[in-house]
């Protein structure tokens, strides 16, 4: 991934094979091991629904075979939600959900088979032009738009919102242990979010008590501050 790791991590390609407790990797080198922590991501898995309604890609941007990203080509009366790779997540989802309940409510209508292929060609197309993840955060961005535009929900500044994802691409690029210490601005009211108490990595107590304790030292760091 090219980050730069702090002293005690190692970044090495993939992993090969164990034997014993010593675990080999691609480039060769090897490392007595103690614990192995599979982070997988996410993976399209619908046992449970017959060939011909089963969505099968890997995590994509747009995905083949899903009209707007949401309704199965073959048969458009099957919905899927958030099948998308994502870097928005909760705003994308409901905008997906807002649109199904447009056109489950016959607010929006569904065009035919073809104009709904030339559909998915479409976004497909623009989707493998991308290079960079500013251009993806960019595709993702117009995306969402195209469904907010034909719905009513509420514009929480998409585009506002990409540009943040593209500030925390650049944090997490330049200090991988540093990058959730980052304040950012709601694009809906311009607030600053408070700065965290103490760094990411020394916030080891997440009860309310120790969440109201931090809030009221802010409070009267502020006080303080406008006071002076």
């Amino acid at each position: 991934m090219g980050y730069d790791w702090p002293a005690g991590f190692n970044e090495v390609p993939m992993h090969e094979r164990l034997e014993g407790n010593v675990a080999h990797f691609q480039d060769g080198t090897s490392k007595p091991i103690d614990a192995i922590i599979l982070c997988t991501g996410y993976q399209h898995h619908f046992p449970f629904l017959p060939d011909e309604l089963r969505l099968q890609t890997n995590n994509r941007l747009y995905p083949l075979g899903i009209y707007k990203g949401i309704f199965w080509e073959a048969n458009p009366r099957l919905i899927y939600l958030g099948m998308q790779d994502q870097y928005f997540t909760f705003n994308l989802f409901d905008a997906q959900a807002w649109y199904a309940r447009d056109v489950m409510l016959r607010r929006i209508p569904l065009p035919d088979a073809a104009a709904m292929q030339a559909d998915i060609r479409h976004w497909r197309g623009r989707e493998e032009a991308l290079q960079t993840a500013s251009e993806e955060i960019d595709f993702q961005a117009a995306y969402i738009r195209d469904l907010m535009d034909e719905t009513d929900y509420p514009d929480f500044g998409v585009e506002q919102q990409g540009e943040l994802f593209k500030q925390w691409k650049q944090h997490k690029k330049a200090d991988i242990m540093g990058y959730r210490n980052q304040s950012y601005a709601s694009t809906l009211t311009g607030t600053m979010a408070p700065p965290l108490p103490a760094p990411w990595l020394e916030i080891v107590d997440d009860s309310l008590e120790a969440f109201l304790d931090n809030d009221f030292q802010r409070a009267a760091a502020l006080t303080a501050n406008e006071t002076l």
